[in-house]
């Protein structure tokens, strides 16, 4: 799952990776995949990115939510 649009493009559209230099290795290797139906790329929107809770500071209501997706319960909650 892919929060940026421009990157699912670019794994779909082989005329625009001719623009973009710093991803040729990796560009074939996913190009290739989806190409067999190994992977597929949906797009989904930032505040739902699970992996965010681990890689930025969120908000209070957007950091819970991220948690109970995931199954962890605050052990210091009072019950």
């Amino acid at each position: 799952m892919c929060d940026s649009k421009s990157a699912i493009s670019i794994a779909h559209n082989p005329i625009q990776h001719d623009r973009i230099k710093h991803v040729e290795i990796d560009r074939h290797f996913i190009k290739e995949k989806l190409n067999n139906g190994l992977i597929a790329i949906e797009y989904i929107p930032s505040t739902l990115q699970l992996v965010d809770m681990f890689t930025k500071g969120l908000p209070t209501k957007q950091f819970k939510d991220l948690t109970c997706k995931l199954g962890m319960i605050d052990t210091h909650s009072p019950t």
